[in-house]
């Protein structure tokens, strides 16, 4: 058996341990859990080895060891998949997997409204024609000319460029235009607990602001969005056969495969 492979299985095998409990796992315990046989001294020989690489830490010298967060960060980018749709169960088994997991997670409907046309009306208001939907802003000639640029975007492409522009009224009407597609929010205590330990009250603000996490593309997210130590998920998924958009951010070292495995349960 190749080094590289009983590295990669002894690696994967604390990770999972640790993910479980969050504790710190010995030798002889982690013996137990492989999936083939390895003896408890080569396990300790790769512990030192994974420690002298910065993968595992051993926060006592008589204590286990655990993953670093750089090693969990690589974990997840290869174990989770955000290009593909997720299909969720029932929103109350959502609710209860985020509060046995601990997240905080904001779920939205996905309706593929697009801007169809733009009508002036009487010099005064400018008609937006989606889809399904109307909007009315107050008319100008740069407005027309903006809009008629975006003509088949769809309603959360058109608002994120026109908060990028600073186009608030328009970013107001849309808003307006969204309510009602938010399924929930929930989880509001891993926001505070992360706002407590950064003492930085723009953090739940910000990740309380369902536009903005939303408009994130589909992908796992650190330090480039959320404090170090966490991660978020932003994915596509499917519920009750209506599309949907989801939002989802905890701790680097929660289960966050178990969660999504458990989410889909009917």
């Amino acid at each position: 058996m190749k080094a590289t492979f009983k590295q990669d299985l002894i690696l994967e095998a604390i990770i999972k341990a640790y993910l479980e409990d969050n504790l710190p796992i010995g030798s002889a315990e982690l013996q137990t859990k492989m999936p083939i046989e390895i003896s408890a001294s080569t396990i300790r020989a790769y512990f030192n080895k994974l420690c002298n690489e910065g993968i595992l830490m051993q926060l006592h010298i008589s204590g286990g060891r655990i993953p670093t967060v750089s090693a969990l960060k690589k974990y997840w980018i290869e174990k989770l998949k955000t290009d593909t749709t997720i299909v969720l169960g029932s929103l109350s088994n959502i609710k209860n997997a985020l509060k046995e997991y601990e997240l905080y997670c904001a779920l939205e409907f996905y309706d593929n409204e697009e801007l169809k046309e733009v009508i002036k009306v009487q010099n005064r208001f400018l008609l937006l024609i989606f889809t399904n939907s109307e909007v009315t802003i107050s008319y100008s000639d740069e407005a027309a000319r903006f809009l008629n640029e975006l003509l088949g975007f769809n309603v959360y492409d058109l608002r994120a460029i026109s908060t990028k522009v600073g186009f608030s009224e328009l970013c107001t009407k849309l808003d307006q235009m969204l309510v009602g597609k938010v399924l929930f929010q929930e989880g509001e205590n891993v926001l505070y607990e992360m706002t407590r330990e950064n003492d930085n009250r723009f953090l739940y603000d910000s990740f309380k602001n369902v536009r903005a996490v939303l408009e994130l593309k589909d992908g796992i997210y650190f330090e480039e969005v959320v404090p170090i130590g966490y991660m978020a998920v932003k994915q596509r998924a499917k519920i009750g056969g209506n599309n949907a958009k989801m939002f989802c951010l905890g701790r680097v070292n929660t289960d966050f495969e178990s969660f999504f495995n458990k989410a889909k349960e009917i």
